[in-house]
């Protein structure tokens, strides 16, 4: 029989091999008991190293950033869907902010069947976007203050976080770099988390928009346990066993089909 501590190793091997493993399996690899196993994936997930759904574990993926522009031609039929499924929470003369991010900035093509909309952003790309007056010359658009992050062209820190601490609106819709069940969800740099909260405090209530890659990752920063949203929205690529999990564990996840 292998040592503990070989064994826990040689699980995360095989889940480099293999993208999920039940403990059933595991239990027969390595001729220990199911409780065994339990014992380790519970340590394992404990260190942040892999994702326990029921009957079986994924491993946790870190985020390490991306451009915009790499990331903006990503999984576009994904976030084509999630904004779609978003923007039924929108009706005519709401107050909104979109959070940074492609994945956010995918709404504003569906925006314009909307009217006197007051929009709120720190992403630079959707104020452009939005300052289309033949297509949205109807709406307020708002940006914040802030830090620039040349990679990501958003805004961040003390200025962002002051405007939108003055802030009350009906709906924000916020994205991440990483969501886990157990940890929530999680941004890559820690001046994020502040703007990100703020958003969050400032609204009646909170969508999360995340495609299907960002499940089982872990990032730098935590910024809201997975239970502070009111939805969370992302693509039916999001693995059988990992959906099974946040249904069970009661939260409010919506699965959307790819377009195209």
């Amino acid at each position: 029989m292998l040592l503990i501590g070989t064994r826990r190793h040689e699980i995360m091997m095989l889940l480099d091999s293999k993208p999920q493993l039940t403990i059933l399996e595991l239990a027969e690899q390595f001729n220990v008991s199911k409780m065994t196993i339990r014992r380790d994936l519970d340590l394992l997930q404990s260190e942040g190293k892999i994702q326990r759904f029921h009957g079986g574990a994924v491993k946790v993926k870190r985020f390490m950033g991306s451009k915009y522009e790499q990331r903006a031609n990503e999984h576009k039929s994904e976030k084509t869907a999630i904004a779609k499924e978003a923007v039924k929470h929108i009706q005519d003369g709401m107050s909104i902010i979109l959070d940074a991010g492609t994945t956010v900035a995918a709404m504003v093509d569906e925006l314009e069947s909307f009217r006197g909309l007051k929009i709120i952003t720190r992403d630079l790309h959707t104020a452009l976007m939005l300052s289309n007056e033949e297509r949205f010359g109807s709406f307020d658009v708002y940006c914040t203050g802030g830090r620039v992050s040349k990679w990501a062209y958003s805004l961040d820190g003390i200025y962002t976080e002051k405007m939108i601490n003055s802030l009350t609106v009906d709906v924000a819709f916020l994205t991440c770099e990483a969501v886990s069940l157990t940890k929530g969800a999680m941004a890559w740099s820690p001046h994020l988390v502040g703007a990100r909260q703020t958003t969050m405090d400032a609204a009646g209530k909170t969508v999360l928009l995340a495609d299907s890659t960002k499940f089982s990752y872990n990032s730098l920063a935590i910024f809201a346990g997975i239970d502070a949203f009111d939805e969370i929205i992302t693509d039916n690529r999001l693995d059988a066993y990992e959906a099974v999990a946040y249904r069970q564990a009661e939260i409010p996840l919506t699965i959307v089909t790819n377009i195209g």
